[in-house]
C-alpha cells in the first residue's frame, strides 16, 4: 500500500549572529562579569527579563572571529536605518516566542487529540501569519547585511514553496470545525425513580449555551415560542487537572466524542506533520538581542551621545585604539551627565599601562570603560566612542578589590588571583588591575606588582593596572631590562588641578605622563580634614572655644 504523501518546507536552520559554519563557543560565567558590572549594563539592556540569559551568553561569550563581529555589525547598520523594520521585528517577537514555547507541548505523552490538533491548527496558523509579515517587512527594507538578505530569501523561497501556498489555503477549512464546536446537546434518561440511566448525545452545537437564568425565570418558565437553551444550573464543571479529570466517566466519554469530530481534521493535518516551525521560531532571541541593541542606540543618541562600531583588527595585531571613550555604565546611572570621554592606545609603542592618579579620579571608571568597549566590539555592538580600531582579545582577566575570605588573608587571595591570570593569559588576552596588592605595605607591594608586570610583559598581553604605588611607574625601564617582551610598559595618569584653594581636583581626564608625586597626599588630607593646616586651626578653635577657669 503506497504511503500518504507528507508536505515539508525547505527552511535551513539561519542564524542572524553567526554565518554559516560558524557556532557559538560554550563558556563558563567569566569572573570580569562581576568586576565589569555587566548584569548592570544587561538589566538596562535588556527589553524584557525573559531575555537576560541570552544576552548575557552572547556577551559573555566573547567571539574573536572578525567575521563573526563584522556580520553582527552589519545587522545592526541595517536594523537601525530601517525603523519599520525594526518595529515589524518588535510587533512579531510575541509570536515568535509562543511558536517557541508552543513547541514544547506538541507530541507531549497524554495530550487528547482535540488539544493536539487545536494547537497544531494554531502553531501553523502563527506561523503563515508570522513568515509573511516579517518577509513583507524585510521586502520593503534596503538591506546591505548578509545575514538579513539571506533571511529575506529563505522567506521568499518559502512562500513561493507549493507545499506552503497548499498549507495556506487548506488552513481555514481545516480551522473551521474546530471553531464551530462550541457546545455540545446531552440527553439524560432516567428510570421510575428518576435516576439517571443512561445519556444520549443529541448535537453538536456552533453556540454556546448561555448562563444560568434568574431566579425571575425559573419560576415563571420559559415561553414556548423562545429558543433560548439557557441551563437552569450547571451540573459540573471541567477539572483544572486532567488526572482529576480522568476520573470522571462523564468527561472521558465526551472527550472521547469530541476528540472523534476532530480526527478528520487530524488526519488531514498529517500530511503536514514534516513542517517544522523552529527555523523561524529559533530567531526570536537573536532578533531581541538586536532589538535590545536599537533601543539602547536610540536612547544614548537622543542625549547626543557619540556612538561607533569599532574597525575589526587582525588578532595578531593586537592594538586597541579608541578615540573619545566614555564609561557605558556612567552614561546609564546619570543620564543628566555627560562623563568625561578619554582615549586608550594600546600598541607596539605601549600595551602596559600604569595608571595613577588621585582616589576618586577616574581610575576605576577608565578601567571598566576600556573593558566594557571590548565586550560590546566583540558581541557586534556600537561603543560609546567617537572612533575606534581594535583587535578581538581571546579572555579579559580582571582583579579588582575583593574582601578578605574566611579560609585566607587578603594578600594570599589576592596573590592566587595574580597567579591564576598570569598562568591562564595569553598574548591576545586584555588584563585590567585595579589597586592589586594594595593589601600588603608600600616596599613589599612594589616589589610584588613589578614581577606581575613583568610576567604580563613577557606573555606579551594588553593590561592596565591602575595604583597608588607611584614608584612602579618610575621603575619601567629597570623592568622593560628585566625582561624582553612584545610589551611595553607606559605610564597613564588621571589628571587633576589645583583650585583657588591650592586643593587638587580630579578631572576625570586620563592621559600619558608621569606620576605627579606624592600620591596627591595633600588633596587626601584636606579632603578629609588632617592636614597640618587643618588640624591646628581645628585645634585654636576648639581652645578659642572652651570656657575659661576661675583661675583665669
Amino acid at each position: 500500500m503506497k504511503g500518504r504523501s507528507r508536505s515539508s518546507l525547505d527552511f535551513p536552520p539561519l542564524s542572524l549572529l553567526f554565518p554559516q559554519g560558524k557556532h557559538p563557543a560554550s563558556v563558563a560565567e567569566p569572573d570580569w562579569l562581576r568586576d565589569l558590572r555587566l548584569d548592570d549594563l544587561i538589566g538596562a539592556f535588556a527589553t524584557e527579563p525573559r531575555y537576560v540569559a541570552f544576552i548575557r551568553q552572547t556577551l559573555t561569550a566573547l567571539t574573536a572571529d572578525a567575521e563573526v563581529i563584522t556580520w553582527r555589525q552589519a545587522v545592526l547598520r541595517d536594523l537601525l536605518a530601517n525603523t519599520a523594520l525594526t518595529q515589524t521585528i518588535a510587533q512579531l517577537l510575541p509570536r515568535l516566542a509562543e511558536l517557541r514555547q508552543g513547541r514544547t507541548l506538541l507530541g507531549q505523552r497524554q495530550r487528547p487529540p482535540l488539544l493536539e490538533t487545536a494547537d497544531r491548527l494554531a502553531e501553523l496558523d502563527l506561523f503563515i501569519n508570522t513568515v509573511e509579515a516579517l518577509h513583507d517587512a524585510l521586502q520593503r527594507s534596503t538591506l546591505q547585511a548578509e545575514a538579513l538578505m539571506a533571511l529575506r530569501a529563505h522567506l521568499a523561497r518559502l512562500i513561493a514553496d507549493p507545499n506552503f501556498t497548499a498549507l495556506r489555503e487548506e488552513l481555514p477549512n481545516l480551522q473551521r470545525p474546530l471553531q464551530k464546536l462550541a457546545s455540545l446537546t446531552i440527553g439524560v434518561n432516567l428510570d421510575a425513580q428518576l435516576q439517571p440511566i443512561a445519556a444520549v448525545l443529541l448535537s453538536i452545537n456552533e453556540q454556546p449555551f448561555g448562563e444560568p437564568r434568574s431566579l425571575l425565570t425559573r419560576l415563571i418558565g420559559q415561553r414556548a415560542d423562545s429558543n433560548d437553551e439557557s441551563p437552569i444550573a450547571p451540573l459540573h464543571s471541567l477539572p483544572q487537572e486532567r488526572q482529576f479529570r480522568l476520573l470522571s466517566p462523564l468527561f472521558q466519554d465526551l472527550e472521547r466524542l469530541v476528540s472523534s469530530v476532530v480526527q478528520p481534521v487530524a488526519r488531514s493535518l498529517g500530511k503536514y506533520v514534516r513542517i517544522s516551525t523552529a527555523p523561524l521560531s529559533n530567531l526570536e532571541q537573536e532578533l531581541a538581542f538586536y532589538l535590545s541593541a536599537v533601543n539602547l542606540v536610540q536612547r544614548l543618541r537622543e542625549r547626543g551621545i557619540a556612538l561607533c562600531l569599532p574597525q575589526a583588527l587582525p588578532v595578531e595585531a593586537r592594538q586597541t585604539h579608541i578615540e573619545g571613550l566614555v564609561n557605558l555604565h556612567l552614561l546609564l546611572k546619570q543620564p543628566q551627565v555627560i562623563p568625561v570621554p578619554n582615549d586608550a592606545h594600546f600598541d607596539d609603542q605601549g600595551r602596559i599601562a600604569i595608571l595613577t592618579g588621585p582616589n576618586s579620579g577616574g581610575k576605576t571608571t577608565y578601567l571598566q570603560a576600556v573593558g566594557l568597549a571590548h565586550v560590546l566590539f566583540q558581541a557586534g555592538l556600537p561603543i560609546p566612542a567617537r572612533s575606534a580600531q581594535l583587535s578581538p582579545v581571546d579572555a579579559i582577566y580582571t582583579h579588582f578589590p575583593a574582601l578578605e575570605t574566611q579560609q585566607q588573608g587578603r594578600l594570599a587571595e589576592e596573590a592566587a588571583r595574580l597567579r591564576h591570570i598570569c598562568l591562564r593569559a595569553t598574548a591576545h588576552s586584555l588584563v585590567l588591575l585595579n589597586e592589586s596588592l594594595s593589601s600588603t605595605v608600600a616596599s613589599e607591594a612594589v616589589y610584588l606588582a613589578q614581577d606581575v608586570l613583568c610576567g604580563l610583559r613577557a606573555i606579551g598581553v594588553r593590561a592596565i593596572y591602575a595604583t597608588h604605588l607611584l614608584d612602579l611607574a618610575e621603575r619601567i625601564p629597570e623592568m622593560h631590562q628585566t625582561v624582553q617582551g612584545e610589551s611595553a610598559l607606559f605610564s597613564l595618569v588621571a589628571g587633576v588641578r589645583l583650585n583657588a584653594d591650592g586643593e587638587a581636583q580630579p578631572t576625570f581626564q586620563i592621559a600619558p605622563g608621569r606620576p605627579h608625586g606624592r600620591g596627591y597626599a595633600r588633596e587626601i588630607a584636606q579632603r578629609h580634614g588632617i592636614s597640618l593646616e587643618q588640624i591646628l586651626a581645628a585645634r585654636a578653635d576648639l581652645h578659642a572655644s572652651a570656657p575659661r577657669s576661675a583661675a583665669d
